[in-house]
């Protein structure tokens, strides 16, 4: 917790207003600081990467027997050590402030535009119903992931624990913001929105044995709705 409270001591102009800030934040994530609370973080990131890249989630998991552990620290304390200084207190003003989280408005933009694409059947009579999004898959998250599909072909050639150990060593002051922010966003966003195209290609685009020319137009122009 040292890590944490030096950022307040760091910014803020008094012990006093570190302190009382300091508070107010463990409040928020101190579950984090407990063994179940831990499990359960890299428990959504194992989640969250199958869903994201099944083949780099299969290989890091048979040969990580405790999942994504070796992810931990990112997770503790806010990739403090993985970004430059300056760079580590933005991450962690951005990841404090609830960016891009599930239950932002953001999110639920994105949700709306899912429901404007939604195709009525029968006339409006029936909608198709979209699967739902994981709430509790926060931004850190999908930093977390961004990092990992940055890296994958390293990832990909590790083979045992200590390898995976040693790559989380080497990225310590070594990776750049912005580019694992804009990567992180652009996660964010294709999980809202792709849930969306899976239902469409389930019920509309099955292969048909005759399909007319108007039938064929309309499907380009849906295509062309959901992706923007």
């Amino acid at each position: 917790m040292n890590d944490i409270v030096s950022r307040f001591l760091e910014v803020l102009d008094s012990e006093e207003n570190a302190y009382w800030s300091f508070c107010a934040f463990m409040s928020k994530v101190s579950l984090t600081f407990s063994e179940e609370g831990l499990r359960q973080k890299i428990d959504l990131e194992e989640q969250l990467l199958k869903k994201l890249d099944p083949e780099l989630h299969a290989h890091v998991t048979k040969i990580d027997v405790d999942r994504l552990t070796f992810c931990h620290r990112w997770l503790l304390l806010g990739f403090q050590r993985e970004f430059r200084h300056q760079e580590a207190l933005r991450l962690f003003e951005i990841l404090s402030s609830n960016h891009l989280e599930m239950n932002s408005f953001e999110a639920e933009k994105t949700r709306c535009l899912e429901r404007l694409s939604c195709i009525q059947q029968k006339g409006g009579d029936a909608c198709i119903q979209l699967s739902p999004i994981k709430t509790n898959f926060t931004f850190e998250l999908f930093v977390c992931a961004a990092i990992l599909l940055e890296h994958k072909d390293t990832l990909l050639k590790c083979c045992n624990e200590m390898d995976l150990i040693l790559f989380t060593s080497s990225l310590q002051n070594k990776l750049s913001l912005n580019p694992i922010l804009e990567k992180a966003e652009e996660l964010f966003f294709n999980y809202c929105t792709g849930t969306v195209l899976e239902c469409f290609r389930k019920y509309y685009l099955k292969p048909q044995k005759r399909m007319s020319g108007m039938f064929l137009l309309k499907n380009v122009l849906l295509e062309k709705t959901l992706t923007f």
